[in-house]
């Protein structure tokens, strides 16, 4: 997949997701409270996703840990596609974005269950939404994963298939960068579903 094929996938994937709006931008709204997250919900709210500058995005270049889980999903697709059309300008943005979407590692003993489960050939196994198992499984997890699967399984198909593209393209493509190959565990420990 090119760059261009990346960046349209991510665009048609989003571009009907609504604005959360300006009190669901940030997960801390109480004045005087984070005005860190203050700040970003200032800055972010008089643009959509497609309109958020790049400017803004190098300056709020860690915005998306203090994003609501709507604000989020709403504005994930503008950093995924700054990532990728312009990789070294981002900076840190591929690699906090790289951490945002990994789930913790306490998740690869479920996903080592969930393979030896899937595998195992028992005729008297009900036919299994594999999908909707792991997920499960993997909400029985400590607080820090359940957060991540509540962010991550606010994504439609199209949406989570669109980030497991952008993983495969960051693997492919400056996968070099990484030398804990920490975009395939990303793409192991959850986005390998939307394959």
């Amino acid at each position: 997949m090119t760059a261009d094929e990346l960046i349209a996938e991510i665009t048609m994937c989003f571009e009907n997701e609504p604005f959360p709006g300006d009190l669901n931008i940030v997960t801390n709204n109480t004045p005087g409270y984070d005005l860190e997250a203050l700040q970003i919900r200032e800055a972010f709210k008089v643009h959509t996703w497609q309109t958020l500058p790049d400017e803004l995005m190098q300056y709020e270049n860690t915005a998306y840990c203090s994003l609501s889980a709507k604000g989020l999903k709403y504005y994930l697709p503008a950093y995924l596609q700054f990532a990728v059309r312009a990789y070294a300008e981002a900076d840190i943005i591929p690699d906090g974005l790289i951490s945002l979407l990994t789930l913790p590692a306490e998740v690869d003993v479920v996903r080592s269950a969930f393979d030896i489960k899937r595998y195992q050939i028992d005729e008297k196994l009900p036919e299994i939404d594999w999908g909707s198992f792991y997920q499960n499984r993997l909400r029985e997890l400590n607080e820090s994963v359940r957060w991540s699967i509540d962010r991550y399984s606010q994504f439609n198909p199209a949406q989570g298939r669109a980030i497991y593209h952008f993983l495969c393209f960051m693997r492919d493509e400056h996968g070099a960068d990484y030398w804990n190959d920490e975009l395939q565990l990303a793409i192991d420990r959850y986005w390998f579903q939307f394959a």
